[in-house]
């Protein structure tokens, strides 16, 4: 297992509980990925004020619920000591190295995988090897930092801060400064509003119009809008259906400066936030279109317009990285994954991915189920189909994707929760009946994950 977030402990704690051996390396001192403030693995981009955009229902693992003490939308804190406790409640400590930094798994042509490991930051550290019949790679995809490609030209010449939001962390060092802000996901928009209650000028900078969701819909939180009468309708009604629920709720885009969206409400990953929606009410914030160029202490917007600027923030999203795996290996160019329902590349036998799925409206729920049928895989309680067939389900399900979302880098890896629920169930089933007929497994496409003799 390489990584001890919410992919990796939800994973951990499934093979834990069927009495599967493994090993989980964590390049941190601590559980919790990037919910971990400060993280000492360099991997987290959480803030100091930042709250989770959706309730703690959709934050809950399926075995173990948020408290009913927390707030619907906890801060980042009660997420990771939830996390803690998701830990503790299940054994998992025992199971995790720490500041163990995964630095290469390869396969080995006679099965099974070569996976190399030594202690983060110590360059004099010794390079551990282990062999293992399965790897589980749940290392996220919210931690390399992504700016626009190619750079803005002018960036060079920009004499101000520049950051990408993954290092910002409270808004003391832009007071009164002129601030752009550069994307219009979450982190965007919430550190945009955060930013302009003490700068003297804020600028959020957007190439596409983006629907901003309320946190609360109708009383309820949003994310709770898929578990609603509305996501019984078709897909066809849906879209309109949730237009017009915003355009009720929230009032039309150009109320608060914003253009209209060209793409419907469930094309793209909800961008949620109220203080954006209050702070662009109240002109703190200022919406610009993509940025055309940099000058020394000015940017310069496609419809022409200029705007002095002290410091940049650019909330551009992450990468899908994968540094322990040489890119002929496995790779994710573009921000598209040639994954089987999103965890099995289907000619690399026991490999799993965990958690490279961007569900609108839910986190954690998704990961014990995806666990659960990565466990069967290897205990061999189900089958997969041939590479061959795995491949054709793969290209027929982005032509469905395609068809559905923005095709953009940052909706590479969106999907529809229902329909992986649906999808991972039917796999389930026709995986057992596979497995009742199949013929014996060549060692190292499937069994326990157990470690051979450190090499």
């Amino acid at each position: 297992m390489i990584g001890a977030g919410p992919s990796g402990l939800a994973a951990s704690k499934v093979l834990a509980s069927r009495g599967i051996d493994f090993d989980c390396f964590e390049a941190g001192s601590g559980i919790g990925g990037l919910w971990r403030y400060g993280n000492d693995n360099g991997m987290s981009g959480v803030y100091a004020s930042l709250h989770a955009n959706i309730s703690k229902e959709s934050m809950s693992f399926s075995s173990l619920a948020m408290p009913e003490t927390y707030p619907v939308f906890p801060h980042h804190s009660k997420v990771l000591a939830y996390l803690e406790d998701y830990a503790t409640s299940f054994g998992l400590r025992r199971h995790i190295e720490f500041s163990a930094e995964v630095t290469s798994a390869r396969p080995l042509e006679d099965g099974g995988w070569e996976v190399a490991h030594r202690r983060r930051g110590d360059a004099r550290a010794q390079v551990e090897t282990r062999r293992y019949t399965e790897v589980v790679v749940a290392n996220g995809h919210h931690w390399a930092p992504r700016l626009p490609e190619p750079a803005v030209p002018g960036s060079d010449d920009f004499e101000g801060p520049a950051v990408h939001s993954h290092d910002y962390r409270s808004p003391e060092p832009y007071a009164g400064r002129r601030v752009l802000v550069i994307g219009m996901g979450n982190s965007a928009c919430e550190i945009a509003a955060e930013i302009s209650r003490t700068a003297a000028r804020t600028f959020l900078s957007a190439r596409d119009a983006t629907h901003v969701f309320p946190k609360m819909l109708l009383g309820r939180p949003a994310d709770h809008l898929p578990r609603s009468p509305l996501s019984r309708l078709p897909r066809l009604l849906a879209g309109p259906a949730m237009a017009l629920l915003l355009r009720l709720t929230r009032g039309a885009p150009a109320q608060y400066g914003l253009p209209e969206p060209v793409r419907g409400p469930l094309t793209t990953h909800p961008s949620t936030s109220d203080e954006l929606l209050v702070q662009l009410a109240r002109g703190a914030v200022t919406p610009k279109p993509g940025v055309s160029s940099f000058g020394r202490d000015t940017a310069t917007f496609t419809d022409g317009s200029s705007e002095p600027v002290d410091a940049l923030v650019y909330a551009t999203g992450y990468s899908l990285s994968f540094p322990f795996l040489e890119p002929c290996v496995f790779a994710a160019p573009a921000g598209r994954t040639e994954l089987y329902l999103r965890t099995v590349p289907p000619r690399l036998p026991g490999l799993y991915f965990m958690g490279l799925a961007q569900p609108a409206g839910e986190a954690f729920p998704l990961l014990e189920p995806q666990a659960e049928w990565i466990a069967d895989l290897i205990e061999g309680a189900v089958a997969l189909p041939s590479p061959a067939d795995m491949t054709k389900a793969i290209t027929r399900e982005w032509h469905r994707h395609d068809k559905t979302y923005a095709s953009t880098y940052r909706h590479g890896i969106e999907i529809d929760v229902r329909s992986y629920r649906k999808a991972l169930r039917r796999e389930l089933r026709a995986g057992r009946r596979r497995a009742r007929g199949a013929l014996p497994r060549l060692p190292g496409a499937s069994g326990r994950a157990r470690a051979a003799d450190a090499v």
